[in-house]
């Protein structure tokens, strides 16, 4: 089977790439919405933008949630977006789709999410593991008989995933992602220090503040209402507060990562003292977690270049030799059939 476009629908991002011409497409995974209206006011980046800043009647809406799909309505809105950017640059509008999906979607989400992409125009659809295209992005080579390990820490899901000859040898995962610090980190400010703030200003603080490691020296300024006064206001927020948002995923994280070496085969567990571990996905570049993660595995970590990018940059690659990766496939649809 060959592929005329690859998809990478993520909890915050959306990524496509099409055959010999690598990423081509990179925008959040956002829809604005208006109620009773069948065409969103905008969608990607300029939908995101959006968010927290609404008008009345209108949605800002992610249509995965936790790394699995939330809407899927929104999904068809979504992709039917990403699709008609695809047209202007590939060979065919008859187009056959391969998404990535979160490898613990249950059936009947894996088949919305198909049915989404025939909706949305797709002639053909499927899904690929989500890890095994962030994996082959990310430089491991899966297909050979050695052990490759990565850690996906994306908004939505975390993942860790032991790879040999094209297969999955061990997998474990959290059902959420390092977008729960930006939430509880919100519901500290809130509870204990009076402030509401925006779901974009708590991820830039907890990208201003969060460490895997030490905390960071200075507090960071930021902007959110007091909700004693009910005006909005300058206020600092301390590392302490990041650090207390982290910890509890971060624990779950390690945890999580040590159970699939713990689970590994014998021989694969073996490769990993020569091997290195690979971190990506956005989470990957919070401070000191490849150190903390490589001490509590005993392995070396490396973060991947371009963390963000790799599920596209991966997905660009299969859609090459979609036939390597067979294995890893997860499920497929035709219109008017069943694969």
């Amino acid at each position: 089977m060959r592929w005329d476009i690859g998809i990478d629908l993520g909890t915050r991002n959306a990524r496509m790439a099409l055959p010999g011409e690598g990423g081509v497409f990179s925008q959040a995974a956002a829809l604005a919405v208006r109620e009773g209206a069948e065409e969103p006011v905008c969608a990607g980046d300029a939908a995101a933008a959006l968010l927290g800043r609404e008008s009345e009647g209108v949605e800002v809406c992610f249509p995965i949630a936790d790394g699995t799909l939330r809407n899927g309505e929104y999904a068809r809105r979504l992709l039917q977006w990403l699709c008609a950017r695809a047209g202007e640059s590939a060979r065919t509008k008859r187009l056959r789709a391969l998404i990535t999906c979160a490898p613990f979607a249950r059936p009947v989400q894996q088949d919305a999410l198909l049915q989404a992409a025939l909706d949305a125009g797709c002639v053909e659809a499927g899904l690929i593991r989500s890890d095994a295209a962030t994996a082959v992005g990310a430089g491991l080579s899966i297909l050979e008989p050695a052990a490759s390990l990565l850690v996906d820490v994306g908004a939505g899901k975390i993942t860790a995933t032991l790879f040999t000859r094209g297969m999955v040898a061990a997998f474990a995962y959290l059902p959420y992602g390092v977008a729960r610090i930006d939430e509880r980190l919100a519901r500290l400010l809130r509870t204990e220090r009076g402030f509401l703030i925006g779901p974009r200003t708590a991820e830039d603080v907890k990208s201003g503040l969060a460490s895997a490691r030490n905390a960071a020296p200075v507090p960071m300024r930021a902007a959110g209402l007091d909700l004693q006064t009910r005006l909005p206001a300058l206020f600092d927020v301390e590392p302490e507060m990041a650090a207390r948002a982290s910890e509890g995923v971060l624990t779950e994280l390690l945890g999580m990562a040590a159970s699939v070496v713990d689970n590994a085969p014998e021989e694969l567990a073996a490769d990993l003292n020569d091997a290195v571990c690979v971190l990506a996905g956005g989470g990957a570049l919070l401070p000191g977690l490849d150190k903390r993660l490589g001490d509590h595995l005993g392995i070396p970590v490396r973060v991947a270049d371009a963390p963000l990018a790799c599920a596209g940059a991966g997905l660009a690659k299969i859609l090459e030799a979609p036939e390597d990766y067979e294995l890893l496939m997860m499920e497929k649809m035709a219109r008017g059939a069943r694969h």
